[in-house]
């Protein structure tokens, strides 16, 4: 019986390798297209969240495309059972992350999920799967590799975000990654119990999108006594476009709960959710769904006037984005057009939403209350 030499086991390996198929190399190509999108998502998670579920399953995830695509499976041996294991275990912890997320009790939340007036529908898949918090934290990461935020700002914002995020339970769904459309109008809605018309309070979020953290600080001021209605629309925050525009009229005319008073709605503003009001406020048709504006922490141009128009201006004293002279001469300028205009001040960044939440929210109940009572 002849002996088998290292030349003939070459041989049938040579053997079993077959050519590239052409079904192959598209294979290739496309995990090549997902690993590297999947690369910088999971490297922002994980340098902003560290090491967690959400994580882990996205590592495996790419694991399991490379292997699958990008790897030829050896043909026999324990090579191929350590290949056949590995993938099984990635696509098996992957599906178990997935199906718990997508099917979980979400946790009690101040706000309900509603699309086109249904107070009953599911938000979007990518919306349950995802952590708000780690999406937010990782946005605020990208922003400062980007050069958005930077420094003493950016850290203060970290503290504050990761601060929010740990005084109450998981977001859900995860508000960061909804938006609204021409075709589903979406908000997050809080009826506070009990009968009768309330007032109601309509929130624009600024630049990156809306954060349940940002809501819960209206929640805790005022779910007691108002309607909280925040529209999504995307991640610049600009309701001013006419885009911007229809996704708002279409929540206050269509889409707001039946216990709203409809005569008592007040449009709150975020940065650039405030920059937006301040258009909103000079639009002679959406305007006269609203009793009064609050804007926090930003101000737009003044390019058409609104006589009578009830406004109040909060500003930190120490925000760059948005210098406390320029909200100043700004508000000049609307009380010049005709409206009647407040101002309130703090020793704050741009970021006293988070930073200063008791004292602004008391500065905005008093000017409610008085609103309210004329």
């Amino acid at each position: 019986m002849q002996q088998a030499t290292p030349t003939d086991d070459i041989d049938r390996e040579m053997a079993a390798m077959k050519p590239v198929g052409r079904g192959r190399v598209v294979a290739r190509m496309l995990g090549a297209i997902a690993l590297v999108l999947l690369a910088p998502v999971l490297i922002l998670l994980v340098a902003a969240n560290g090491v967690t579920t959400s994580t882990l399953a996205l590592g495996a995830l790419s694991v399991a495309i490379g292997l699958m695509t990008m790897v030829r499976p050896p043909p026999d041996g324990s090579r191929r059972v350590a290949w056949i294991t590995t993938t099984a275990l990635c696509l098996t912890g992957v599906s178990t992350f997935v199906v718990t997320r997508l099917l979980a009790v979400p946790p009690p939340q101040e706000f309900h999920f509603v699309e086109e007036g249904r107070r009953d529908a599911s938000p979007p898949w990518l919306s349950r799967l995802a952590d708000e918090r780690e999406t937010v934290l990782a946005g605020l990461y990208f922003s400062d590799v980007l050069g958005l935020i930077k420094g003493r700002e950016r850290d203060h914002l970290d503290q504050l975000l990761r601060d929010a995020y740990a005084e109450s339970s998981r977001a859900w769904p995860n508000a960061v990654l909804i938006e609204s459309s021409s075709h589903a109008s979406r908000h997050l809605e809080h009826v506070p119990r009990g009968g009768g018309a309330v007032p109601c309070i309509v929130f624009l979020h600024g630049f990156g999108g809306q954060l349940t953290a940002y809501v819960r600080v209206l929640h805790q001021a005022f779910g007691d006594r108002f309607v909280i209605v925040a529209p999504f629309f995307d991640y610049t925050g600009a309701f001013w476009t006419p885009r911007g525009k229809a996704v708002v009229s279409a929540l206050v005319t269509k889409h707001l709960p039946p216990e709203v008073d409809r005569s008592r709605i007040f449009l709150v503003g975020l940065s650039n959710g405030a920059t937006s009001a301040t258009a909103i406020l000079q639009d002679p048709e959406l305007s006269r769904q609203f009793r009064g504006f609050v804007l926090v922490s930003g101000i737009g141009e003044v390019v058409q006037p609104n006589p009578g128009a009830n406004v109040l201006l909060i500003a930190g004293t120490d925000d760059p984005r948005f210098p406390l002279d320029h909200i100043q001469s700004t508000a000049e300028s609307l009380r010049g057009s005709g409206a009647r205009v407040n101002v309130e001040t703090f020793p704050a960044d741009h970021f006293l939403w988070l930073s200063h939440a008791r004292e602004m929210t008391a500065a905005i109940d008093n000017w409610l209350s008085s609103q309210l009572r004329e």
